[in-house]
């Protein structure tokens, strides 16, 4: 009797506190595998979104230089006066190391330092790529690379070159304006995004790790590499090493019209790092829970050598416990001492296993919680990186996803769109004239009043500057007509305030209707802007219809104003 009494005790106890172990395990692992993954990819978008915004602005520097007359000038007569200009702007920004002019032939006539001057690179890629146009040579020597970084940041190897043709005032081209590119910006950001043991690597077209861990300097499978560009972001399990990571991946796709490196960045995290909480969870529950099952083993060994009769009845109202609905507790019992005092401890633990469950519970809500606050912040910074910072419209990123939809509904079921661009006329004088903060009162005041005049399946934007973009649905080119009609006479008509003056200013408006003939919502952009064009042209403050792209004539509206 008693050795039947502990054994049910404690087969009793140990399951119900491993099924709530290994309940609460699984699901909280679950839960934490899907924030991670989350999380994961998030750090290498960010990281891979600021990398990419850097090279944006390091290749537009570059570019403008081409137009600079000192240097046009130089070049039409002698460019070897360019050595000091090349020295300045190498010793000004960090990001070069090495800036120079090569004449058509191939010759590097004149470098920043002298360096590679009178070389011949005729026959490299980016030299050829750049007579024909704007080149990017993104194949850096990656053991010339990683010894750089052992010896330190300071160190120029080869990493990126940013080529671009070079013309004389005659307009002819004269050779080609060629920058290489520091590695320590880049370096610099994937290490400030490092954070709570996480990894974070660059990884080429090929595979092969370019920045990060030394003890990460492998290659990861073409196939792999090749697969994750596809989806441009993912989450990966690496058990390539002797522990699981867990690893996000984004590319490095570019920014703006700046069309990116095509590496990758990879954000890893130790699943022994990952799932420590989970892991300390279950320990947790299952520690409770032995030594639970051990005090009623014990309990049931003392009370079954002096108890006989009500054991059975007590054993029996145990096995109806999880059968039967509505039991959830054991009765109790008269008798001996011992049999009270064993029904009590009965009571007792079924009590404290009860408040596992509710620790349990109060750890899925926790978790829920925290997933819900994450979903929110989520929104809140998607929202931040899709709305134009000072009128609240939405930017040209999110207006190009809606617009890019409305195309693809129209392409699908042939319901007609239109475009409009909104330019303020004579916006510099407003910022002469009155100041900044007036054009930026003038500015959100128009957007608010093109907002109010469309319809709430209209979508407003702004594009930067003065200019607006607006997307019609559902309309003829008669319709987007009249609807810019009114925006044009609304603002017009109205007289903003600032600092105790009233200021008016009219607009110029470009309206393109869909076409067959348009391939994609660019092209249905660019048209309303060809009309925004000849309506500055014909005197401002009117609206100018597109024709079509293939109709091979003009066909404006009459001037409105």
């Amino acid at each position: 009797m008693r050795e039947q009494i502990a054994l049910g005790t404690a087969v009793l106890c140990l399951f119900v506190s491993f099924a709530i172990a290994f309940g609460a395990a699984h699901v909280g692992r679950a839960e934490a595998s899907r924030l991670i993954s989350r999380e994961m990819i998030q750090i290498s978008e960010t990281a891979s979104d600021r990398m990419d915004r850097y090279f944006y602005g390091v290749y537009h520097r570059v570019r403008s230089y081409t137009n600079f007359d000192v240097i046009r000038s130089a070049i039409s007569s002698d460019p070897k006066k360019l050595r000091p200009s090349f020295d300045r702007l190498n010793a000004s920004f960090s990001d070069f190391t090495w800036l120079a002019f090569v004449n058509k032939e191939g010759v590097v006539v004149v470098a920043s330092d002298g360096l590679h001057e009178n070389e011949v690179v005729a026959e490299q890629g980016w030299f050829l790529r750049a007579l024909q146009g704007p080149a990017i040579d993104a194949t850096p020597d990656l053991d010339a690379l990683e010894e750089a970084i052992r010896l330190g940041k300071d160190v120029a190897v080869s990493f990126v070159k940013f080529a671009f043709p070079v013309f004389n005032y005659n307009n002819e081209l004269a050779g080609v304006l060629v920058a290489a590119i520091h590695w320590r910006e880049v370096e610099e950001i994937r290490s400030a995004m490092e954070r709570n043991g996480d990894q974070l690597v660059v990884v080429t077209r090929g595979g092969e790790v370019m920045l990060g861990s030394k003890d990460l300097r492998t290659r990861y499978r073409s196939a792999q590499i090749e697969a994750l560009r596809r989806a441009r972001h993912d989450v990966f399990l690496d058990g390539t090493g002797p522990s699981e990571v867990l690893s996000g991946y984004a590319l490095m796709d570019g920014h703006r019209d700046f069309a990116g490196m095509g590496w990758g960045v990879i954000a890893r995290r130790n699943t022994e790092v990952a799932f420590a909480a989970t892991r300390q969870m279950f320990w947790t529950i299952v520690g409770i829970g032995t030594v639970v099952a051990i005090l009623g083993i014990l309990l049931a060994g003392v009370i079954a050598s002096r108890v006989s009769g009500p054991i059975h009845e007590l054993t029996k109202a145990a096995d109806r416990i999880g059968r039967e609905n509505g039991v959830t507790s054991l009765p109790r019992l008269r008798g001996s001492s011992e049999v009270i005092h064993l029904s009590t401890s009965l009571r007792s633990l079924l009590l404290r296993i009860g408040f596992v469950e509710r620790l349990t519970q109060e750890a899925e809500a926790k978790a829920a919680q925290e997933a819900k606050k994450f979903a929110n912040d989520t929104a809140s910074l998607r929202k931040l990186a899709e709305t134009d910072p000072l009128t609240n419209l939405m930017n040209r990123r999110a207006f190009m996803a809606a617009a890019a939809d409305a195309m693809r509904y129209y392409q699908r079921y042939n319901r007609s769109i239109a475009t409009l661009i909104v330019d303020i006329d004579h916006f510099k004088r407003v910022n002469d004239d009155h100041g900044h903060a007036a054009g930026d009162a003038v500015i959100r005041r128009i957007g608010e009043l093109i907002a109010q005049t469309l319809r709430e399946t209209d979508k407003v934007a702004r594009f930067g500057g003065e200019e607006f973009v607006v997307l019609l649905r559902e309309v003829s080119e008669h319709d987007a007509h009249e609807l810019a009609e009114r925006i044009r006479l609304v603002i017009a008509e109205s007289a903003i305030p600032f600092d105790g003056k009233e200021l008016g200013v009219t607009v110029s408006i470009g309206c393109a209707a869909i076409t067959s003939h348009d391939r994609d919502i660019e092209e249905l952009i660019e048209r309303a802007d060809r009309a925004l064009y000849a309506a500055k042209a014909a005197g401002r403050n009117c609206i100018r219809l597109a024709p079509p792209e293939a109709a091979g004539h003009s066909h404006f509206c009459s001037n409105l104003g």
